[in-house]
């Protein structure tokens, strides 16, 4: 038996960083839902930081309030359970989004996670690199038939970064291409561009002329990729003589900028506005006493399992 529909939603989002570029656009789309929605919304948004203690303080606070439903996008996944703990101690649903805690964590406070399946935006940025190499031969620059690439981590230990990384390679290798890391191993930036810039400023350094090809995990280490690339004379436009494809996430405006003036190759597409509505019916439900994931359009998800609904990715290269 359904509830009464509410005529308000009273919604809390815990945000690790509002800073973060993706977060702020799927942040923009979530407070355009609650401008039109057909009810009222009164959004609670908080800004972690990047401090999981202060996420965990916020929730305290938010927990008291009289809450439909909790939004989490949560600092530290490994540190997630207390957050579920808290949601499920006050009877609040638990949406957790993009950044994916353990399944037992979800399970334990009956919780939904929406987000991407982390291998998919690798497994993308390797067929998109596999596509190039094989419509431009002359990215090979020794012509020794392997690529020899670099990859840039976000933090270690965070599964989209781990999958990206891995996915990215073991896929272009399954098109077929011979793989060789220049450094060996992927150089961690923690998602940032002037970390990404100074990393790779240094290695421009030692390798100038030996690097063929560069996968970011996100666009802004993508963008401190290139800033050290155009500071060396490479990929200043679409005709430069020295030019590497460089490949992101997220098909951030700073991203598609780069590849419209022809510094970049391609980004993988997540689909910030297709995450907020998903979070939007959800949370529409929670007020409506419906079943959570009730009306949910398979359009808009690539694949639903148990408790995760995920959106699907794209691939982005200037040609919407």
């Amino acid at each position: 038996q359904a509830e009464e529909a509410k005529e308000e939603i009273n919604l809390g989002v815990l945000i690790y960083k509002f800073d973060d570029t993706y977060i702020s656009t799927v942040r923009a789309a979530i407070e355009k839902y609650a401008e039109e929605a057909d009810v009222k919304v009164n959004l609670d948004m908080q800004d972690a930081q990047g401090d999981q203690a202060k996420q965990n303080d916020q929730m305290d606070i938010l927990v008291e309030k009289d809450l439909d439903a909790v939004l989490i996008n949560c600092v530290d996944t490994g540190s997630a359970q207390g957050l579920a703990d808290k949601a499920k101690d006050a009877g609040i649903p638990a949406i957790f989004f993009n950044r994916e805690p353990a399944k037992e964590i979800m399970e334990s406070c009956e919780g939904l996670f929406v987000g991407t399946t982390a291998s998919e935006a690798g497994v993308m940025q390797g067929d998109l690199l596999a596509d190039m190499w094989e419509a431009h031969p002359e990215y090979d620059l020794n012509g020794d038939g392997v690529c020899q690439y670099l990859v840039f981590k976000g933090e270690p230990g965070n599964p989209e970064a781990e999958a990206r990384t891995s996915y990215s390679v073991s896929q272009a290798e399954e098109r077929g291409m011979k793989m060789e890391n220049v450094q060996g191993e992927p150089v961690v930036a923690n998602w940032a561009t002037d970390q990404a810039q100074n990393s790779m400023e240094a290695i421009l350094a030692a390798h100038e002329g030996e690097i063929e090809a560069v996968f970011c995990n996100n666009d802004d280490m993508a963008l401190g990729v290139i800033s050290a690339l155009n500071a060396v004379g490479y990929n200043t436009d679409a005709e430069a003589e020295n030019w590497i494809p460089v490949i992101g996430v997220d098909a951030t405006d700073a991203a598609k900028k780069l590849i419209a003036d022809g510094k970049m190759v391609g980004t993988i597409k997540q689909d910030a506005e297709g995450m907020a509505a998903c979070i939007a019916q959800l949370t529409q439900n929670t007020a409506d006493g419906k079943e959570l994931v009730d009306g949910v359009e398979k359009d808009m998800i690539s694949e639903k399992v148990a408790n995760k609904i995920f959106i699907p990715y794209g691939i982005y290269t200037g040609e919407e």
